[in-house]
């Protein structure tokens, strides 16, 4: 999902708030979210903010370290370009690889030496302090080890290479990525098919012979394979309508998207590198499952906290979650704002599947209005084979009853009662973050609708994505 501010201050705590703030993001993924909330924070804002990030995979943590701590220490517009190339790009530069080695890999081998008499099944913290700025990251003795040997990990770019296009241009996934490169526009698909074959973020006709070494935080440490899935795409993280401002059109071509989300993102890094070397800010990083979480924390209570989408059935589902991190949240006499943000990314899906498509008069004709299809177009699409079928149910797919789904899912889990077994109630309307960011706003001859319409036919999402914001009961 595109990167988000999970305080939003202003509609929430108001913008002359002047108290510590705690965040706990218990399954982060990547750091757009805290990078995001942090860059959000006002400017006049003085005190301390506390930042517990965790997630449950190694090499996402191992890269989340390795970005902050490059963050701290560097310039910030060094810094920038270094971590979105970290964060993004199949190779770097010697220099980028010199920087590592200097301001992560040294202080990550003197913590390995330290705690080599060290029990294995015990937690080893390491607390630096930048400026204002404290990093924390706790790991057991294994994970310290893993986390240099990917630091020192010597992989050989042609190998690592073979193994990235092994992926991201695999035969056997042809049908998938020719069904995804029939929703993009012309330009987009060439962006997407450039950045496949290079591995590399820059603008479009960006010369790249200085990436001649591979990222070590990308490929696995001991076999050198690729570690991001083929559909991974950068710009699915942040939304397009930010990528597309005025101040980056004027940067590169507007068609450029790779170009464009450079940009982008190396501004908002450096803005995150700028705040942090300025501002009181705490940070502590965990690889631990979210429903251990609990056990490692001194006084764990958060203004907000963050779960992604492990509220999701397949993961620890909504009851476990909502018992586990309900606790966590500050009471409404400490901040009745307050709140546990959970995402359901399959929920409207599940429900979907099992009741089968049900497609009345009316939403054929808003479908057709929306992709633009004719009667002609109708006739043809009765060959589920034809491009006129694949936009009909990609329409279709966006334009369902999303509510509906939703409410009968959140029926059939049990919502009422997770909740009023954890002392929470369900938070109507959000604060924080829309219920349904990725929805369809706009019909059929609005104003933007096309354009709306487009965005979301190109991108990976299918509007079913739903927020929803707990809060402690009074």
């Amino acid at each position: 999902m595109p990167a988000f501010d999970v305080l939003n201050i202003q509609k929430n705590e108001g913008r002359s708030y002047a108290k510590d703030i705690d965040m706990l993001f218990a399954a982060s993924g990547d750091l757009r979210n805290v990078i995001c909330s942090i860059n959000e924070l006002s400017s006049s804002y003085k005190d301390t903010c506390t930042i517990v990030v965790n997630d449950k995979n190694y090499n996402v943590v191992a890269r989340n370290v390795t970005m902050l701590l490059l963050a701290a220490q560097l310039p910030p517009v060094d810094a920038a370009e270094l971590i979105l190339h970290i964060w993004y790009s199949g190779r770097l530069s010697q220099s980028m690889l010199v920087a590592i080695e200097k301001y992560v890999k040294e202080p990550v081998a003197d913590v390995v030496a330290k705690i080599k008499g060290k029990s294995d099944v015990n937690i080893q913290s390491k607390k630096w302090t930048y400026g204002a700025v404290t990093m924390t990251v706790c790991l057991y003795k294994p994970q310290w080890i893993t986390l240099l040997q990917i630091l020192e990990a010597k992989h050989e770019v042609q190998k690592t290479e073979e193994e990235r296009r092994k992926v991201v241009l695999a035969p056997t996934r042809i049908d998938y990525r020719e069904r995804e490169f029939y929703k993009l526009s012309g330009p987009r698909r060439m962006c997407s098919t450039k950045f496949r074959k290079t591995g590399i973020l820059a603008p479009f006709g960006s010369c790249l012979d200085q990436f001649e070494s591979s990222n070590p935080l990308l490929f696995n440490e001991t076999n050198s394979t690729w570690l991001q899935k083929d559909s991974a795409s950068p710009l699915e993280g942040w939304s397009m309508q930010s990528i597309q401002n005025p101040l980056n059109l004027q940067r590169t071509a507007k068609n450029d998207l790779n170009g464009l989300l450079y940009f982008y993102v190396r501004g908002v890094i450096e803005e995150f590198c700028r705040r942090i070397q300025l501002s009181k800010l705490h940070f502590t990083f965990f690889c631990l499952d979210a429903a251990e979480l609990h056990k490692y924390l001194k006084q764990p209570i958060f203004d907000r906290i963050e779960v992604s989408n492990i509220v999701d059935d397949h993961f620890l589902g909504i009851h476990k979650a909502l018992a586990v991190f309900a606790p966590m949240l500050k009471p409404p006499s400490i901040n009745p704002h307050a709140a546990l943000i959970t995402l359901f990314l399959n929920a409207c899906e599940i429900v979907d599947h099992q009741s089968g498509p049900i497609v009345d008069r009316a939403k054929i004709a808003m479908i057709m209005g929306y992709a633009r299809l004719t009667s002609i177009d109708m006739i043809k699409a009765a060959n589920p084979a034809s491009r006129e079928s694949f936009r009909f149910d990609a329409a279709r797919r966006l334009l369902r009853d999303f509510d509906k789904l939703f409410g009968d899912y959140e029926a059939e889990m049990g919502f009422s009662a997770a909740a009023r077994s954890a002392g929470l109630k369900m938070r109507v309307p959000n604060t924080v973050i829309e219920a349904w960011p990725m929805r369809l706003k706009k019909r059929p001859g609005e104003d933007g609708a096309e354009e709306e319409y487009k965005v979301r036919m190109e991108s990976s999402w299918t509007g079913s994505e739903r927020y929803v914001e707990w809060i402690r009961k009074e």
